[in-house]
């Protein structure tokens, strides 16, 4: 079991802020409970004040809510005390929630549309409030690991949700915080290892075929503290070509300094799977293989007033498509490969004072793709390693970004406002720019406004792509918008409420379009997209009530989106959720416990609906209703668990033409352990 930090002996108390040197935390070898201050406060190493990452450092103003534990030596902090809206799952809620992949999951906790092509996380597409697949950002531990070639690809990760301490899930904007590709929201899965040596062994067997074997181990000294993880899972598919393999491994090591921190993390990832009718209806007998190769090495160093981070990190990845999986047709000329390097180092120091925090930092990054579809002609051909095949052609690109922010604390209010300087070497210079605004209204309401400008960056895929149906623009530029939002976030003693309104104006929206009579996609940047809508979540901890419910949870997303005029068919911008409705509900008594999901879509659009792979008629998204359940019995250390995904067997489709499974029933156990 994981030791809360609540409980641990070295904790120390206070309730006055000075200029004293535990007003930044003098002893980096406790945690620090901070009662009533004065002020607030919520000192991120980044400027936005409510998305948390490892690298941060918080203190929170106490209004009654529940006391703030500050682990100053592992720079944990709070997450959504100021002024956006953002879902964190901690490491007991993992536990509890019926998923085995991090889309399913992610589907689950928050009503954010997760558009899945097959079954289990094998791929799936995340887009907040209306936006597309390639707006949204993905973190790992801090560190950006978004796919520069495709944001099919930003799942692509090689940790299993037993691996995971915590996902952060901010809906709206985050560029000037994080840079390229925070255009509509970002997501930050954390690790670490734990302090004590505790392990785990997961075994799971289900319908068509599938299986899943997990496991994980924390190790170590008190120094010196590592986690390692692995699972294996596969399946024969629920329709004909949507088999799937799955190898994930990863390791985290963490080594304390004096008054520092050194991380290191690495995974590897090797996947493969029936991609029935992926990417076109027309050849249904696609497959796809993926391969990820990851890793960074970051130090937390505080000092005095000054919190100071650095971190060097790599992603490889490599992607082997093939349009017919077995008889290819004649005209066939071979698979799609493709494989994209990325390197970064980064630089980020925070200023602590009395009434705020001063933020700046600094990052290069430098993104490859070899491929034999994508980019420019190489001048010396590279062997395809493991194949009788070469790349013949590439393409890169330099970032360099540089932030800076200010966050201003005066009584009930909190305001922070900063941007960041985006220099690529071949899309130029662009500003990022936003502030944030909030109020404690009475005592546990707090109103915020806030307003913010953020971009994206072409992929590789949207300039260059050359296939059949589908056809790259080389002379895309970068897409923009700015966001306005407002809300009310309401959080006392066992309730939290969270409403927030957006209005985004989307400028040269990139998308893949075709005139009406026409079958070849192409992209294009949009004159115009505007869109607008509002989040609301609920969550209400109903434990020890005697009414053998333990949580309940509830979320809604409403989008409406507007383009300019256009005679165009789109296929992604316009086919959002216009609703979604989340209820989730914890149920126990004594060693028995039962979880389920309601989850409710409404998507915007139609599609063409093909009839065979010659005919094809427009239709309209159905609604769906999904529920999944998962009941079980608790041991002392073995949990014995039944799944059904889809309890009604719903017909459905998140993507065009990509059927979704029906009912599926499985069985699973979880051993605990220490050594």
């Amino acid at each position: 079991m994981r030791k809360k930090m609540f409980f641990s002996n070295m904790v120390k108390r206070f309730t006055k802020w000075s200029h004293k040197g535990y007003g930044v935390f003098e002893s980096f070898k406790t945690v620090v409970t901070i009662g009533v201050l004065p002020f607030s406060y919520c000192l991120l190493a980044m400027p936005m004040a409510t998305f948390a990452q490892p690298d941060s450092v918080a203190v929170t103003k106490n209004v009654d809510i529940e006391e703030v534990v500050v682990n100053a030596r592992k720079k944990a902090s709070t997450y959504s005390e100021l002024t956006r809206v953002v879902r964190v799952v901690n490491r007991d809620e993992l536990g509890q929630r019926k998923a085995t992949a991090l889309g399913e999951l992610l589907e689950q906790v928050a009503a954010i549309d997760i558009r899945q092509r097959g079954a289990n996380g094998i791929q799936a597409d995340i887009n907040f409030r209306g936006g597309s697949f390639d707006q949204v950002m993905v973190l790992l531990n801090g560190i950006n690991i978004t796919d520069p070639q495709t944001g099919h690809h930003n799942l692509n990760i090689p940790i299993n949700i037993d691996a995971v301490d915590r996902i952060e899930i901010l809906q709206g904007p985050g560029a000037r915080e994080y840079g390229v590709g925070a255009f509509a929201g970002a997501i930050n899965i954390i690790t670490k290892p734990d302090s004590n040596s505790s392990g785990q062994l997961s075994f799971f067997a289900g319908q068509h075929g599938l299986a899943k074997v997990s496991g994980s181990q924390n190790f170590g000294t008190k120094k010196l503290r590592s986690f390692v993880a692995t699972s294996f899972d596969r399946s024969d598919g629920y329709i004909e070509n949507t088999d799937f393999k799955n190898l994930n491994i990863y390791l985290h090591t963490s080594y304390t300094l004096d008054k520092a921190e050194l991380n290191f993390f690495a995974g590897y990832q090797d996947k493969g799977f029936g991609a029935n009718s992926f990417y076109t209806p027309k050849y249904p007998n696609q497959y796809e293989a993926t391969k990820t190769i990851l890793g960074s090495v970051s130090l937390d160093k505080p000092w005095k007033n000054y919190a100071l981070k650095t971190a060097g990190y790599y992603r490889k990845h490599t992607d082997r498509f093939e349009l017919f999986r077995s008889n290819p047709a004649v005209w066939y000329t071979g698979h799609n490969y493709h494989a994209t390097d990325i390197y970064g180092a980064k630089l980020s120091v925070s200023r602590f004072y009395r009434w705020g925090k001063t933020d700046a930092g600094l990052e290069l990054r430098r993104e490859e793709i070899l491929s034999n579809r994508l980019g420019t002609p190489l001048a010396d051909s590279v062997k395809v390693w493991g194949e009788d095949v070469y790349y013949k052609k590439g393409d890169s690109r330099n970032h360099l970004m540089a932030y800076a922010s200010q966050n201003f604390f005066f009584k009930q209010f909190s305001f922070s406002v900063g941007g960041q300087f985006n220099h690529s070497n071949k899309f130029g210079d662009i500003w990022t720019w936003g502030a944030d605004l909030s109020y404690d209204l009475y005592q546990h309401l707090r109103p915020f406004v806030s307003v913010n400008r953020s971009f994206r960056l072409p992929t590789f895929t949207d300039l260059y792509y050359q296939g059949l149906t589908n056809i790259g623009n080389p002379n895309l530029k970068a897409e923009f918008a700015t966001t306005y939002e407002s809300g009310l976030k309401l959080k006392q003693n066992r309730l939290i409420a969270e409403l927030a309104l957006f209005y985004r104006q989307g400028n040269d929206i990139i998308d893949w379009v075709k005139p009406a009579n026409e079958t070849v996609w192409t992209t294009v940047n949009y004159t115009k997209l505007n869109s607008w809508g509002a989040n609301v979540n609920f969550s209400v901890n109903t434990k020890n009530l005697n009414i053998y419910t333990d949580r309940i949870t509830l979320s809604y997303a409403f989008t409406e989106s507007e383009k300019g005029k256009s005679e165009l068919d789109s296929y992604y911008v316009l086919d959002y959720l216009k609703h979604c409705i989340t209820l989730y509900a914890q149920h126990s008594s004594k060693n028995l416990f039962l979880n389920w999901t309601l989850r409710y879509q409404d998507r915007n659009g139609e599609y063409l609906k093909y009839i065979d792979t010659n005919t094809s008629v427009p239709t309209s998204y159905p609604n769906v209703l999904l529920i999944d359940v998962r009941a079980g019995y608790v041991f002392e250390k073995v949990n014995i668990f039944f799944d059904v995904n889809n309890l009604f067997g719903s017909q459905y489709v998140d993507i065009a033409n990509v059927t979704q499974p029906g009912r599926w029933i499985g069985l699973g156990i979880n051993y605990r352990f220490d050594l």
